[in-house]
């Protein structure tokens, strides 16, 4: 059984469900609505536990899911949310020992499943051109990979047009708001048959995108598909089952194309 110790993440859920992340620290607190939360009382123990506030509310003590962490962890760029990076995951068929190629790390979100997903023997290159969002990714890809075995990470504070500096990508995601520049030169780093992703949130920008692969890459590129994803939770309360009254409906869209030969 492993318990916490100082300095792992810890989410703390309150009596109405709502969530805070912290950082365990020996000999202090998490101050909040409700009172205050002593770290002591969880460094040592394992999670699960329940503990109480200093205003009597009653806390349990997790350790934070990769979903939990990327909601609540700092942002510089908007995340990519968790129900598209399902998807992504799924429709690149990011697989064990991948070389997958990002860019637009923002915040670091997709860099963290994908990270995970390659494993030990897989590789994930990532690039972001803003200093700002470069320096809040690696900050939260270190804190929540602290002590995990998960693939090689190359991140670079870098702008696509710069160039890529390794070939022989499986996978290729593009999280930019103008992806259709730069596809001639992800599709050279791309092995024949690599899956190429690209997220985009607004219907114009697939137009353009679509448009210029129509005209150029029809056959350097095999169209896989659009897709947007929906998601609804469901709420039961005595007898009462029901949809939530919150839904996170349109985030974004995954364009998905594989290299020909």
């Amino acid at each position: 059984m492993t318990v916490f110790k100082e300095g792992d993440l810890a989410i703390l859920v309150d009596s109405r469900g709502r969530k805070y992340l912290v950082n365990l620290k020996k000999d202090s607190s998490f101050s909040f609505h409700r009172g205050n939360v002593y770290f002591n009382d969880i460094i040592g123990r394992s999670e699960g536990l329940k503990v109480i506030s200093s205003m009597g509310e009653k806390l349990y003590v997790f350790r934070p899911t990769l979903e939990e962490y990327i909601l609540k962890m700092k942002r510089g760029a908007q995340i990519i949310y968790p129900k598209d990076i399902s998807r992504i995951m799924s429709l690149l068929d990011i697989f064990t020992g991948a070389k997958v190629f990002e860019t637009g790390t923002g915040s670091g979100a997709l860099t963290l499943y994908l990270l995970r997903s390659v494993g030990q023997t897989g590789k994930v290159v990532s690039y972001e051109k803003r200093r700002e969002f470069y320096e809040t990714a690696k900050s939260n890809i270190e804190k929540f990979i602290r002590d995990q075995a998960v693939g090689e990470l190359i991140l670079k504070n870098k702008d696509l047009s710069e160039g890529i500096d390794e070939t022989d990508f499986d996978r290729a995601i593009l999280d930019l708001t103008e992806p259709w520049l730069f596809l001639d030169r992800v599709i050279k780093t791309l092995k024949p048959g690599g899956i190429l992703g690209c997220y985009l949130t607004t219907v114009l920008q697939i137009y353009s995108l679509m448009e210029e692969y129509e005209k150029n890459y029809s056959e350097k590129l095999y169209k896989i598909g659009i897709f947007e994803l929906l998601e609804r939770k469901w709420e039961k309360e005595g007898l009462s089952l029901r949809p939530a009254l919150r839904m996170v409906a349109h985030t974004g869209f995954i364009v998905v194309f594989r290299k020909l030969s």
